[in-house]
């Protein structure tokens, strides 16, 4: 017999480095943003619902409305498709400050 223990928004990861709730990273093989904050080995909530979402890129990054953005092991968004997958699909190009709009993508 199954329950559901989710809406699927949602799911527990555990760090591998210290990150600030809000960050946009990859953790336990998931793509998404943190609820809350913690350092290595902390379990946190991240959210990986699809749905917009703020994030500041590299201002190497190029980010214009369509474009899809890769995310790499390490959690660096990124315009290279090779080897990395994709995350984000841009609803609102990157602004003076670097920071994107974007609609976050199922997990692969």
């Amino acid at each position: 017999m199954g329950d559901i223990r989710t809406g699927g928004k949602s799911v527990r990861v555990t760090l591998t480095s210290t990150h600030q709730k809000g960050d946009y990273t990859v953790a336990d093989g998931f793509h998404g943003l943190l609820l809350d904050g913690g350092s290595s080995g902390d379990q946190v909530a991240m959210d990986i619902s699809q749905q917009v979402v703020e994030v500041t890129v590299a201002p190497s990054v190029t980010a214009n409305v369509g474009d899809i953005l890769y995310i790499t092991d390490a959690g660096v968004i990124t315009n290279t498709s090779s080897g990395n997958r994709a995350a984000l699909k841009v609803v609102v190009a990157k602004d003076a400050n670097n920071v994107v709009y974007a609609l976050q993508l199922p997990q692969s």
